[in-house]
């Protein structure tokens, strides 16, 4: 998501651009990778940014909330990720790399009728990724798994 589109989606949903969201919009569009609330407050803290890790918290959960950022839980670990996509979308990560592909479709209607049948929920959102391994990834996992290489 770029940043017209970020300032665009802030003032749709009546919220202020503020300091710290600009700062963590601005870090995670520039990552390669995945980070961790504290990977990113010491990157900020290394570029002289003052902000406090509870606001670090506070704007990745509101950016994951309106679909604007990603995040992976892995044990104890979370990390996220700026989405590319406004739109309603899913996720690929490899467990190699850790590299994140979005998937721009969504195809689960039987799926969600199945859940509103047995459950008697009122659905209202839902998040589903895939794991995986990449293309570069795979062979390594192929040689680790046969005791090759």
């Amino acid at each position: 998501m770029n940043k017209r589109l970020f300032k665009i989606a802030l003032k749709e949903k009546r919220l202020r651009l503020s300091y710290p969201r600009v700062l963590i919009y601005q870090e995670l569009s520039q990552a390669k990778n995945l980070l961790s609330p504290q990977e990113l407050y010491q990157s900020l803290i290394k570029k002289h940014r003052k902000i406090g890790l509870t606001s670090i918290y506070r704007v990745l959960e509101l950016l994951e909330s309106l679909g604007m950022a990603f995040k992976v839980t892995n044990g104890s670990s979370v990390k996220y990720r700026l989405c590319e996509s406004k739109e309603h979308h899913h996720h690929i990560l490899c467990k190699g790399c850790g590299n994140v592909v979005e998937l721009n479709f969504c195809d689960i209607s039987d799926w969600s009728k199945k859940v509103r049948d047995l459950t008697g929920y009122e659905l209202t959102d839902h998040q589903f990724n895939f794991y995986g391994y990449c293309k570069a990834c795979k062979p390594y996992r192929v040689q680790a798994s046969t005791g090759n290489g």
